[in-house]
C-alpha cells in the first residue's frame, strides 16, 4: 500500500514523503514538493511493482547521476561540447540518486541555466539551454533503455524553450574582397588561406584548425574532416585558389602535423583575435566566423545544389538542419518560375 506523509524541514518549505509497501517486494520512498506529484508517483509505483518492474526502482535508489555521467563518459562517444554539458549536470545533479532526478529538480537547474553567467560572462541563450536538456536527455534515456536503472526518463516532461530563428548572415561579393583583403594584411601568415579554406569548403572554425596534414589530398583534391561537431567523417572538396594555397603551404611545411601549427606545433594555432581582427579592419557589420558556413551554402545554393547535398557537405545529419537556407531556396524558385511561366506561354494572348 501506498503512505503519503508531510516532512516539516526548519527554514524549508513542507515536503512530502511517499511510501510504498507492498508484501513480498521491498518498501519504496521518494521525497516531492507537492502532494499531487507524490500520489502520482505512488500510483505509478505500485502498478509497475505489480507488472514486475520494481527492479528500476531498486537501482534508481542505488545509483547517482554521478556514477550514471561516468559510465555514459567511458561507453559513449562524445564531443566536446557535449563533455561540458555533462560536466555541469554532474556538478548540479551529480549527488543525487538518479530516483530524486525529478522533472521539478531538472526545471529548477533549467532557469538556473537561463539565468547564470558563463566563464565568458555571457548569459546562455535558448538554445543553448535546449542542447543541455538534450545532452540530460539522452544520458537519462541511455539509463532507462540500455542500463534499467531508472523507470522513466524525466526530461521528457520538462518544455523546451521557443528559440529565436536562427540568422543567416553571409558575405556579399563585396564585403568578401573586403574580407579577403583584410586577411592579406594581417600580421598571422596562415590567416589568409585559413579563411579561404573556410570559404571554400564551409566547415567550421575547430575543423579546419584542428586539420592535419595525413587528412590533405593535395593529389585528388579534398580534405577529410576526422574531428566533426557530431563525430562524423566526411570528405570535402578543395579546388581552384584553395587548392593552390594549399599545395603552397605544404611545400613550405617541415612536419606531417597540423596545417596550421602552433610555434612549438604540438597543438593548432589559435587564430581567433587574427580573425575578429580583419573582420573590424574590412568594417564587416553582425558578421562572425561561423557565418562563413553560412556563406559557403548561399554559394552552393547559387550553383544549383539541393539542400540534401549541402547538408552532406556541411556535416548535418538531417536535413531539418539545412532547412535554415530555405528561404533561399524560395527567392531561387521565384525567379524559376518567372522565366518559366515567360517560356511555356510567350506565344498565348491575354484575354
Amino acid at each position: 500500500m501506498g503512505y503519503i506523509r508531510p516532512r516539516k524541514i526548519i527554514g524549508q518549505k513542507d515536503r512530502y514523503q511517499a511510501e510504498v509497501r507492498l508484501k513480498g517486494h521491498p518498501t519504496l520512498t521518494a521525497m516531492f514538493d507537492r502532494i499531487t506529484d507524490a500520489k502520482a508517483w505512488v500510483q505509478k509505483v505500485e502498478a509497475d511493482i505489480r507488472c514486475g518492474r520494481q527492479q528500476l526502482y531498486s537501482e534508481a535508489k542505488r545509483h547517482t547521476f554521478e556514477e550514471a555521467v561516468e559510465r555514459y563518459l567511458k561507453e559513449q562517444p562524445i564531443s566536446v561540447v557535449k563533455r561540458g554539458h555533462l560536466l555541469w549536470w554532474k556538478r548540479e545533479l551529480g549527488a543525487l540518486y538518479l530516483q530524486d532526478v525529478r522533472p521539478s529538480i531538472i526545471s529548477e537547474k533549467k532557469q538556473k541555466l537561463l539565468s547564470e553567467k558563463t566563464k565568458k560572462g555571457i548569459v546562455r541563450s535558448k538554445s543553448t539551454c535546449n542542447r543541455f536538456l538534450a545532452t540530460l536527455s539522452h544520458i537519462m534515456s541511455v539509463c532507462l533503455k540500455q542500463w534499467e536503472w531508472v523507470s522513466e526518463n524525466p526530461v521528457r516532461k520538462i518544455p523546451r524553450e521557443r528559440e529565436p530563428r536562427e540568422r543567416t548572415r553571409f558575405l556579399s561579393s563585396e564585403e568578401r574582397h573586403r574580407f579577403l583583403e583584410a586577411c592579406k594584411q594581417s600580421d598571422n601568415p596562415y590567416l589568409f588561406t585559413f579563411v579561404v579554406l573556410l570559404l571554400s569548403t564551409g566547415c567550421r572554425y575547430n575543423e579546419i584548425r584542428c586539420l592535419k596534414w595525413p587528412d590533405v589530398d593535395l593529389h585528388q583534391g579534398k580534405i577529410t574532416i576526422t574531428k566533426s561537431k557530431n563525430l562524423d567523417m566526411r570528405s570535402v572538396p578543395v579546388r581552384g585558389l584553395v587548392l593552390d594555397l594549399l599545395r603552397d603551404l605544404a611545400s613550405k611545411s617541415v612536419s606531417i602535423g597540423y596545417v596550421f601549427p602552433s610555434e612549438n606545433r604540438s597543438k593548432p594555432l589559435e587564430l581567433r583575435r587574427a580573425f575578429r581582427t580583419a573582420i573590424k579592419r574590412a568594417e564587416l557589420r553582425g558578421f562572425r566566423g561561423h557565418d562563413c558556413r553560412h556563406s559557403y551554402a548561399t554559394e552552393m545554393l547559387a550553383q544549383g545544389l539541393s539542400l540534401g547535398e549541402i547538408g552532406i557537405l556541411l556535416g548535418h545529419r538531417c536535413v531539418s538542419i539545412t532547412k535554415k537556407y530555405a528561404h533561399l531556396v524560395e527567392s531561387r524558385s521565384i525567379d524559376a518560375v518567372s522565366k518559366m511561366s515567360e517560356q511555356i506561354f510567350k506565344d498565348v494572348e491575354h484575354g
